[in-house]
């Protein structure tokens, strides 16, 4: 139960009917869809969807309660119960805020340039192994998705981790105050978004809002090694935990090797050293390792259970998710790119063995300088050891360019427009062990191009 029917209608400043104390409200539904009669509807308005256009809907289905905007006009329906508030998207976070708080879940909040959704499900399968815990799905991470998941969170649930995602300064500030996270987490500050914020250090700002809205009490998690961290410290009073690869952190990951299939590291949490041997490769896999064991250990989880969780966790689909059959490795990292999580897929391919291929799309909203950002990933390319890079897209085309100018390994390139195209050529090129990196923007939906290798590939 989310609460009775006399507590929403208070949480909102409208005096209560004598019997709504006795209606329990058992969810709030944004989706008549979906909607039963124990539950409320919510009208949300999007860019693309409005709420309101279903109210009619709603009162068919018998829902107990409706919450407009002001200015809907209700008087054309014969419905007692509607709650009418100046933006039901914040009445949806305020709810969700309620929720949280009688409820006293143990909530952490994971922001970041790129990683989040991968730190998120390290940190959920960690605490796992003590907690009943609930966690963003899939991309459901902005104003509307953050109340979503606290709201789904059933009365059993111990710990919801939460994933925030943006695009404009603000936005970490209202999801923390809808959160009130006890543990804050920063995976990193990239420049994602930069098109949006201008700058990185508008990025770390934008960022930094989650520290700035923590309660005093909470714990901070931040990453060492991006240069911000001095900066982001001055934005939180309370405890702060630093993670990276130098000796200044306060969890840090030394001695790494690489040994078959697995990573071999040293990693020591204030004067405390553990072995550990992890299913990861990539530095920055490491570090958002470094996260989850941090948060576990903060919240009671032995760091070899953490170690054991991560090791058996799965990803979410498109983030990094290894497709392995008897021919081929695909890597497919198809969510999203920007320059900073694109580097690091690259770095996660390079550490399989094997004949690598790297297909790489379009980045979106990088801004006046996308350009510049495309090119600048090809020269990155110059000295990795590739089978082949396939480009998709206009965008992607500039990467292509930019191994041109200095292809050191005189590594093969084929650029296309669409995933079909690329699709076909990766057909012609893959051999017998190849591992297949595949990484785009959201938008180039670079998916299609791993349904079309699948199709009918044979060796």
């Amino acid at each position: 139960m989310i609460c009775n029917l006399a507590e929403l209608k208070e949480l909102f400043k409208i005096i209560p009917d004598s019997n709504d104390i006795d209606v329990s409200i058992e969810a709030i539904s944004t989706d008549t869809r979906i909607l039963k009669n124990d539950e409320v509807f919510i009208a949300i308005k999007g860019e693309n969807f409005d709420g309101h256009n279903f109210v009619k809907k709603a009162i068919e289905i018998e829902a107990l309660a409706i919450i407009v905007a002001r200015n809907f006009d209700t008087t054309k329906y014969n419905y007692k119960n509607f709650i009418k508030v100046e933006d039901t998207i914040k009445a949806y976070g305020d709810i969700a805020r309620f929720y949280r708080q009688r409820n006293n879940f143990i909530v952490v909040a994971v922001t970041g340039s790129c990683g989040k959704t991968t730190t998120k499900d390290m940190i959920a399968s960690v605490l796992s192994e003590k907690y009943k815990v609930e966690k963003t799905f899939q991309n459901n991470n902005n104003e509307i998705g953050l109340p979503f998941t606290i709201l789904h969170a059933d009365s059993k649930t111990e710990v919801i981790v939460l994933e925030m995602g943006m695009r404009a300064r603000g936005e970490i500030e209202y999801l923390t105050k809808v959160g009130l996270p006890n543990i804050g987490i920063i995976t990193n500050i990239g420049i994602a978004h930069i098109g949006e914020l201008g700058s990185q250090e508008n990025i770390m700002h934008a960022k930094g809002e989650l520290l700035e809205n923590l309660p005093k009490d909470a714990i901070a998690i931040i990453n060492g090694e991006d240069g911000f961290s001095n900066k982001l410290k001055k934005k939180f009073s309370g405890k702060i935990r630093v993670f990276g690869f130098n000796e200044n952190a306060d969890i840090k990951a030394l001695n790494i090797m690489t040994e078959g299939k697995a990573t071999l590291v040293d990693i020591i949490r204030d004067d405390e050293e553990y072995k550990a041997s992890l299913n990861f490769k990539g530095d920055h896999l490491i570090l958002d390792c470094l996260i989850a064991i941090e948060t576990g250990l903060t919240l009671g989880v032995d760091i070899r259970e953490s170690v054991e969780a991560l090791n058996s966790m799965e990803v979410s689909p498109g983030r990094l998710e290894l497709i392995k059959n008897d021919k081929y490795t695909i890597i497919n990292d198809t969510y999203n790119a920007n320059p900073d999580s694109m580097k690091k897929s690259i770095e996660v391919l390079l550490g399989y063995e094997g004949s690598k291929i790297a297909v790489l799309g379009d980045m979106r909203e990088l801004g006046e300088n996308e350009i510049a950002y495309h090119e600048d990933m090809g020269a990155y390319l110059s000295n990795k050891e590739l089978k082949a890079l396939i480009t998709v897209g206009k965008l992607g085309e500039h990467i292509g360019a930019g191994l041109k100018k200095t292809n050191i390994l005189n590594t093969p390139i084929f650029t296309f427009n669409n995933n079909i195209e690329a699709g076909e050529k990766l057909k012609e090129l893959i051999s017998l062990n190849d591992i297949i990196l595949i990484k785009g923007s959201r938008a180039m939906a670079m998916e299609e191009i791993i349904e079309i290798i699948e199709e009918d590939m044979v060796i």
